[in-house]
């Protein structure tokens, strides 16, 4: 269970950074069955079975936002450099034309 956990928090994460909030719903689907797959293969209680659902699902939501927060992050991060980089060029410009 630990390992479904994980994986799904690692995986949620790409999706952040990679794709829009409309992707979650497949994927959540699919954890779904996964789990309930999961759960019919090792003859494990339906609340077992469930519980491994609902954590599967709440981890890959978690992940998704970490992943649009560092996505958001490294885009503002670019973003700064870019700026101070054209701010810097903008200033050696005035500088030579003196």
């Amino acid at each position: 269970m630990l390992l479904n956990v994980i994986l799904s928090l690692l995986f949620g994460m790409v999706l952040g950074q990679r794709y829009s909030v409309l992707i979650l719903a497949p994927v959540i689907l699919l954890a779904l069955v996964i789990a309930i797959g999961g759960g019919l293969a090792r003859t494990a209680p339906l609340s077992v079975t469930i519980l491994m659902a609902a954590a599967g699902i709440s981890c890959l939501q978690v992940g998704y936002v970490f992943g649009l927060g560092i996505r958001h992050l490294t885009a503002a991060t670019r973003s700064s450099r870019m700026h101070e980089n054209s701010r810097a060029n903008s200033l050696q410009r005035r500088r030579t034309a003196y």
